[in-house]
């Protein structure tokens, strides 16, 4: 326990853990907003569900009438240059978190501060991603306040400390996992790939990102992606997809 921040390990602890009991996105998702009320105070809160192509794919409001986001999406999101909108080219940086704090008191009076942030009452928002296991952004929360009351510095520690832990068990649910049944059709040795090449092919296809095979083999990610640009040269495939459809057959 860190006394000068007043600190929970264990409510961190414990947040995560039910977290990772639940196994469906949505759900999962529905499960950190509920939590993190036992880690800082908020009023409103909302999640974006985005596909790979970085388009919102679907949502989940708490307190916010669904007008709101249709507004925000079809037309705020894309005005001011895209100052205010959505996160869609962000990768991910394992060693810090992606969150961003907001008092819009603070904020210059644009359009959409002035017709939208203030309309809807909003004094602070607090916001953060997380990725797949490709390291692309698939999940956006927001969490706003109506009370003129900033986030305490104790709320954003323990949020910091969580989120790379929400983080690795989000990855889960874009880990396409092969069957076990169809990675033992694949004859290995007709494939011409060298021992570490078959490792790392075999990793791939079963929808491990080419960072996380850097980490498990001990070795750089540039190294990593030269095995990778061979083993895609000997099989003549350019995607992991047809990798693992030409290694099926």
């Amino acid at each position: 326990m860190n006394n000068n921040l007043n600190i929970s390990w264990k409510k961190i602890y414990d947040f995560t853990l039910s977290c990772g009991n639940v196994h469906e996105l949505k759900a999962f998702s529905v499960k950190i907003l509920s939590g993190l009320e036992s880690l800082c105070e908020f009023d409103q809160s909302l999640v974006y569900f985005f596909d790979g192509n970085g388009k919102v794919c679907n949502q989940y409001l708490a307190n916010i009438d669904k007008q709101w986001s249709t507004l925000y999406l079809e037309y705020y999101s894309k005005t001011e240059n895209g100052r205010y909108g959505l996160i869609k080219k962000m990768s991910e940086d394992p060693s810090v978190p992606t969150i961003s704090v907001r008092s819009w008191n603070e904020e210059p009076t644009t359009e959409f501060v002035s017709n939208y942030i203030r309309s809807r009452g909003l004094k602070y928002s607090l916001g953060f991603v997380l990725y797949d296991i490709d390291g692309k952004p698939r999940t956006l929360f927001a969490l706003d306040k109506t009370r003129d009351q900033k986030f305490r510095d104790n709320e954003l520690t323990m949020i910091r400390l969580a989120v790379p832990q929400l983080n690795n068990l989000h990855k889960k649910f874009f880990c396409q996992q092969t069957s076990r049944q169809n990675m033992d059709k694949i004859s290995w040795e007709t494939t011409n790939l060298t021992p570490r090449e078959t490792e790392i092919a075999n990793l791939l296809c079963q929808g491990v990102s080419p960072a996380i095979i850097s980490k498990s083999l001990f070795i750089s990610q540039s190294t990593t992606y030269k095995h990778i640009a061979n083993i895609y040269d000997k099989m003549h495939v350019s995607t992991r997809q047809e990798l693992l459809v030409r290694l099926l057959g």
